[in-house]
């Protein structure tokens, strides 16, 4: 049955088909609200929020994008939506936070026993600016297209080609240092 379907039928009434689109998105709603609200509670809070604004106005929905790309246009504004009205003092400019500590490398050999390449880009992925992180997670993780990144988050096709290229850069870059600051520790 086809997302099509299962929408229709649940708005003929049968209600409980709207938890197979929870079981199907919500890994990925949570990864979005995560990289914009930078706390577990709070993208819990968010995607719970959208799940709610999603199933009130599936009526609304025209079919006329992917549910999946609707859907987490929903989450991305609500976790925006959500972080305006928290008093944040961060910097998310600032340069330092691509610094690697200590703690967070250990050694290399040890990282690489115990850690596989899918926690390493997570890694990386939380140490750049929240848009740049999202927005390869949309790309790469998750597949999708540029113009699905478009509508989700509301930037044009060249603001989402532009921060998609600097998010690579600046991956590639601090993933050099997390990787230099490892091979110091075992010489």
């Amino acid at each position: 049955m086809n997302e099509h379907q299962w929408i229709e039928k649940i708005l003929a009434g049968d209600t409980q088909r709207f938890s197979c689109f929870v079981a199907k998105y919500q890994r990925m709603a949570f990864n979005i609200a995560y990289r914009i609200l930078e706390n577990r509670e709070d993208a819990e809070e968010a995607v719970q929020d959208s799940f709610v604004k999603a199933y009130r106005a599936l009526p609304g929905f025209r079919f006329g994008s992917k549910f999946s790309t609707w859907f987490y246009r929903i989450v991305y504004n609500t976790a925006i939506t959500a972080q305006c009205k928290q008093v944040s003092s961060a910097d998310y400019n600032d340069i330092s936070s691509l610094e690697v500590t200590m703690d967070e490398t250990n050694n290399a050999m040890t990282l690489l026993e115990k850690e596989d390449r899918k926690e390493i880009v997570q890694l990386v992925l939380n140490k750049l600016p929240q848009d740049e992180a999202l927005l390869l997670t949309l790309y790469y993780l998750e597949e999708n297209s540029i113009d699905d990144i478009r509508q989700i988050t509301g930037l044009t096709l060249s603001n989402v080609k532009i921060k998609l290229h600097r998010g690579r850069k600046r991956f590639y870059e601090t993933l050099q240092v997390t990787m230099k600051h490892e091979i110091l520790n075992i010489l």
